[in-house]
């Protein structure tokens, strides 16, 4: 029963995308058999190629929605984006291993070598700032002429 509706529905999708096909060259056919009786009376046939040019695409847009909305044109772009997915998931590993194998860094391990080497920047600088102000608190003193004592150092020392 199944098999049926399949089939239906495969029929119906087909017809969607047939029909403005269909329309387009029916009326086509019916205009040309008007212009071969103009023809053959004598006078000139008026041919009105925008009017033609609209119908074509009018046709063609058409057909063309009718078969992007089908259900197997739907599982196909679904299979397609699978596919590259898969495709760049696989090509990201190979690369990832073949990286390894020739002992050449990832854009990870350079990544991660960065923000170690970054975290480290920053407690030297910290360290360095520390530092600065130490001497520059020592250089004060020794202008004031104030002696420094330590602690656990006593005044009778």
């Amino acid at each position: 029963m199944s098999n049926g509706n399949g089939q239906a529905a495969a029929h119906e999708a087909t017809q969607a995308v047939l029909r403005p096909w269909l329309d387009f060259w029916t009326q086509m056919f019916e205009q040309r058999s008007d212009w071969m009786q103009v023809l053959m009376a004598g006078s000139p046939a008026q041919v009105d190629a925008q009017t033609l040019r609209k119908r074509w695409l009018d046709a063609l847009t058409r057909s063309i929605d009718a078969y992007v909305r089908t259900p197997a044109f739907l599982e196909s772009m679904r299979k397609n984006f699978d596919a590259m997915t898969a495709l760049k998931t696989s090509t990201e590993l190979a690369k990832r291993e073949l990286s390894r194998q020739a002992g050449m860094p990832y854009v990870e391990d350079i990544a991660g070598l960065y923000e170690r080497l970054q975290t480290s920047h920053e407690v030297v600088l910290a360290r360095l700032t520390a530092l600065d102000e130490r001497l520059a608190a020592i250089e004060r003193r020794l202008t004031d002429g104030t002696p420094r004592t330590t602690p656990g150092e006593g005044a009778d020392s």
